[in-house]
């Protein structure tokens, strides 16, 4: 009884964050959700910051243990050489498209509420949640390093975060902004294809201070 409350606590609260927004929901609205009682929610989370960590923490546990199984299969299979860059953007990006994929081609409420936690959460709130990711990145991080020997640490390091923000902006708005444009609407494996793409050629563009020195030179 108490797990499927706990349960029910963190549904209503995953739909409650995506929908209205953290500073948007109260802590009413969410016992009113999960048909439970304020002493419920502080029994099973304590606070309000740290249910939504709870929220988060349930979706993206699974999704960067499937992240790190993929990269040490890629490690293993290569013998002590780099894995290929592509192969690693991949592991990257494979586990949140197959959620997508399970939820028909429409983001799930997570995604959406991953989208409004830069912009609606105070920054001691964000820092425990990127601490959720921390020995994920920092793995991925290393075996960029190994592929971009060209690249310095801080570099790779900031190109792992534009692929997370191009990841989670093609969750989150991708269907929508193809059917504002009138396009034709892209089924997940020519969407994945496309930012797997995308992101590779990202990762191996030249160092930004390089190609800087390279303008200036032929002007």
């Amino acid at each position: 009884m108490a797990t499927d409350t706990k349960e029910r606590i963190l549904d209503a609260a995953e739909g409650l964050f995506a929908d209205r927004g953290f500073p948007g929901t109260s802590m009413r609205d969410i016992t009113q959700g999960a048909d439970a009682n304020i002493a419920a929610v502080n029994y099973h989370f304590g606070s309000k910051e740290a249910l939504l960590l709870a929220v988060l923490e349930r979706r993206i546990e699974p999704v960067n243990q499937a992240r790190l199984a993929r990269l040490d299969e890629l490690e293993s299979s290569a013998g002590g050489q780099p894995v290929p860059i592509e192969d690693v953007v991949k592991a990257f990006l494979t586990p949140v498209f197959e959620t997508w994929q399970a939820s028909a081609g429409t983001a799930p409420k997570y995604m959406k509420l991953l989208g409004r936690i830069h912009a609606e959460v105070d920054q001691e709130l964000r820092t425990k949640f990127v601490q959720q990711f921390g020995a994920v990145l920092e793995r991925f991080a290393k075996a960029f390093d190994r592929g971009l020997p060209n690249l310095d640490a801080g570099e790779v390091r900031w190109r792992v975060l534009f692929l997370i923000g191009s990841m989670a902006y093609t969750m989150t708005w991708g269907t929508a902004l193809l059917e504002m444009g009138g396009q034709d609407r892209r089924d997940s494996d020519h969407v994945f294809e496309a930012l797997v793409q995308y992101a590779t050629a990202g990762m191996n563009a030249p160092h930004a201070a390089s190609v800087a020195t390279t303008d200036r030179e032929t002007r």
